[in-house]
């Protein structure tokens, strides 16, 4: 029998989301990403409402598909993970600092940890729907990278994709 590549699906969105039903989106989609290709590892952050969300819905599936992981991916060490290592180890099967020049100004920092999650994966679920921002400069890097995306969200008619 032929084993099917194992592949990675990551997150994006804007740190505030008004989307009451966004949760049941994301499981929907993940989990048809699980069921019909093979996806085995998500890749999320932790700045936003969205992440968080996300974070729930893949703590979820997991127990139904014990063979998922769920890894955090940071662009820097905190103080704060340092200090509750156990507590985000519980939350997550590994803690991945993203690489990136270590001349990266901090304040493009996130985002590039975005982009290395773009990097790992062969799909995106996010949610955008405003023309600017980090997620949507995500988004936009994703498209570039001919990554499958699944937006959640309503999209600005306007998004410059190029």
């Amino acid at each position: 029998m032929v084993q099917k590549h194992e592949k990675t699906c990551c997150f994006a969105g804007h740190r505030e989301i008004a989307d009451r039903d966004v949760e049941n989106s994301i499981k929907k989609i993940a989990e048809d990403l699980i069921v019909t290709q093979n996806v085995k590892t998500f890749l999320v952050g932790h700045y936003g409402r969205f992440d968080a969300c996300c974070h729930s819905v893949i703590q979820k599936l997991k127990k139904v598909y014990q063979d998922i992981s769920l890894d955090l991916v940071i662009p820097y060490l905190t103080n704060e993970i340092n200090e509750y290592k156990e507590l985000y180890y519980q939350n997550y099967d590994r803690i991945l600092i993203a690489d990136m020049p270590l001349n990266t100004p901090r304040k493009f920092q996130i985002i590039q940890a975005n982009f290395y999650m773009i990097d790992s994966s062969d799909y995106l679920i996010c949610y955008i729907n405003r023309s600017f921002g980090g997620a949507t400069q995500t988004y936009r890097y994703a498209k570039r990278k001919n990554l499958t995306i699944f937006n959640i969200a309503e999209l600005v008619k306007n998004i410059n994709t190029a």
